[in-house]
C-alpha cells in the first residue's frame, strides 16, 4: 500500500472519480496558507495515491515538502478527462495569478490542454447589453441598405421567414421582429438578424431597428470573430419575439470548427456550457455533443468553417440557372431539383429524355436545401449505442441512379452507336461564413 509522504498531515480524496484519467490537487500549508495548485495525469485509472505527488521548482515548497515535518493538507480538488483537468488547472492559475501572489508557491502558470475558443463570459456580458438596448439606435435603418451589407453567417441554415413577413404585413412595421445586429468591422457587417431583414424584404417593410456595435466597443473589448458569431448565436436561445433557436446543426458545425481552429475537444465542458447556455437541456447537449462526436469521426460534414448556400427560388436560381446552361448542349440532358424530392428528379428526367430519344449525356445535379437533405441524399454512417457495429444507410440517390440506369440497360448506345452515360453530381452546397452583400 501507498502511504503519503510524511510532510502530508491530512488529505481528503474525496473528488477522486472511479472513472478519473486525471485529478486537479492542491496542497495547502498549515501554518501559514501557502498553496501550491497543479495537476496530474493518473498512472492507473481512478487509482490515487500512485508515487506521484507534485512537480513544483520552487526551492522554498520542496524543502518543506520533503522536511517530514507535518505540515501540509493533500485535496483533490476534482478529477475526470485529462484534458478538462489540464484545463482546470490553467484557468484557476490565470484566476489566482499564481505566478505574482504571495500566497502560492507556483512560480508559473500552467497551460491549457487546448485554447478556449471563446471567453464565453464575455460573451454572455455582450449579449444582455444588447438585450437591454445599450447599442440600440435611436433611428431606423433601411432595409435596402442593409441588404448590401456583408454577412457573418451564425447559423448553417437560415430558416423560413415567411411567417415574420405575414405578421410584418399585418402590423404595418417591423415592430414585432428583433432588431438587426451591424459590427462596424473594416466594413459595417450584420452580425444577426438575417430572419428579420429577409422578412422585411418579403415584406416590402423599408425601415428596421438595429443594434449597432462600434468599433471602439469591438477594439475595448478585443472580440474575436469567434465571439461575435457566438453572440450572435445566444441572442437565439430560444423562440423569443420573431426568432428560433439556434439549430442543432449550427452547434454542430461550430464545434467542429474549434476543433479545428482551436484544438478544442468536442466534448470539452465549456462545449456544453456552451449548448446549455442557448437553453438546451443538460440531456439534450449531451446527445448534440454525441451526435458531433459521430460526424467529426465519419466526416460527415466536409465543411467546417462554412455555411449552407441558399438557393431562393429553387430551379430558377441564378446561380443554378448558369450551372445548368453551361453543362446542356444538343446531346447533353441536365437536371437539376430539390434533393428533398427525388422522384421528381426521376420525372423530370424521365420526361427530358422523351423530348431528346438521341441523348448522349444524362447529368443529374440537384441543389440542397438544408443539411438534412445532403446526409438523406448521400447516405450516412450509423453507430449502434450498444454494439458499435457501424452501418452505411443508403441515400437517396442511389435509388435515383438505380431507376435512371434502367435506360442504359435497354438503350446504352444512340442509334449511331455513341454509348450513353449518367453522371450524378450535386450542386456546391457550402459557402465561407462571410458572404458579400449584394
Amino acid at each position: 500500500m501507498i502511504q503519503f509522504p510524511s510532510s502530508i498531515k491530512e488529505h481528503d480524496l474525496s473528488n477522486l472519480k472511479p472513472d478519473a484519467e486525471a485529478i486537479k490537487y492542491l496542497i495547502t500549508n498549515l501554518e501559514d496558507g501557502m498553496k501550491y495548485s497543479g495537476s496530474h495525469k493518473l498512472y492507473e485509472t481512478g487509482v490515487f495515491p500512485d508515487t506521484y505527488w507534485q512537480s513544483s521548482k520552487n526551492p522554498e515548497f520542496n524543502g518543506l515538502f520533503y522536511s517530514m515535518k507535518p505540515i501540509f493538507k493533500y485535496e483533490i480538488v476534482d478529477s475526470g478527462d485529462y484534458d478538462e483537468m489540464k484545463q482546470l488547472e490553467s484557468q484557476i492559475h490565470k484566476m489566482e495569478k499564481v505566478n505574482s501572489n504571495p500566497m502560492y508557491y507556483n512560480l508559473a502558470v500552467a497551460g491549457g490542454a487546448y485554447q478556449e475558443p471563446v471567453r464565453s463570459e464575455l460573451c454572455k456580458y455582450i449579449v444582455k447589453l444588447i438585450k437591454d438596448g445599450h447599442f440600440r439606435g435611436k433611428t431606423l435603418w433601411r432595409v435596402d441598405h442593409l441588404n448590401t451589407l456583408d454577412k457573418l453567417q451564425v447559423r448553417v441554415e437560415v430558416p423560413d421567414t415567411t411567417e415574420i413577413a405575414n405578421k410584418m404585413r399585418e402590423a404595418g412595421d417591423a415592430r414585432n421582429a428583433d432588431p438587426v445586429l451591424v459590427w462596424q468591422l473594416d466594413e459595417d457587417t450584420i452580425g444577426d438578424g438575417n430572419r428579420t431583414l429577409d422578412a422585411a424584404t418579403k415584406a416590402k417593410i423599408p425601415l428596421v431597428s438595429v443594434d449597432f456595435i462600434s468599433e471602439e466597443v469591438i477594439k475595448e473589448y478585443d472580440l474575436t470573430l469567434d465571439e461575435m458569431i457566438r453572440i450572435g448565436q445566444l441572442l437565439n436561445p430560444k423562440p423569443e419575439k420573431e426568432s428560433e433557436p439556434t439549430d442543432e446543426e449550427t452547434i454542430i458545425e461550430t464545434l467542429l470548427g474549434y476543433v479545428k481552429t482551436h484544438g478544442t475537444p468536442i466534448k470539452a465542458k465549456s462545449n456544453k456550457d456552451y449548448i446549455i447556455d442557448l437553453g438546451y437541456s443538460h440531456q439534450k447537449a449531451t446527445n448534440i455533443i454525441a451526435t458531433a462526436l459521430e460526424q467529426q469521426a465519419n466526416n460527415d460534414i466536409n465543411a467546417k468553417g462554412k455555411t449552407c448556400i441558399k438557393y431562393d427560388g429553387g430551379k430558377n436560381n441564378p446561380k443554378i440557372k448558369e450551372i445548368v446552361n453551361g453543362l446542356e448542349d444538343e446531346n447533353t440532358i441536365v437536371i437539376t431539383g430539390s434533393a428533398g424530392t427525388p422522384l421528381r428528379i426521376v420525372a423530370d428526367a424521365i420526361d427530358a429524355i422523351d423530348l431528346k430519344p438521341d441523348w448522349q449525356t444524362l447529368i443529374i445535379k440537384p441543389y440542397f436545401e438544408k443539411e438534412t437533405n445532403r446526409r438523406a441524399w448521400d447516405g450516412v454512417v450509423n453507430v449502434c449505442s450498444k454494439t458499435k457495429k457501424r452501418t452505411f444507410k443508403v441515400g437517396t440517390k442511389v435509388a435515383v441512379e438505380r431507376r435512371l440506369s434502367t435506360y442504359l440497360r435497354y438503350s446504352p448506345t444512340t442509334e449511331d452507336g455513341i454509348p450513353r452515360v449518367i453522371f450524378m453530381d450535386s450542386m456546391p452546397h457550402y459557402q465561407p461564413k462571410m458572404t458579400k452583400g449584394k
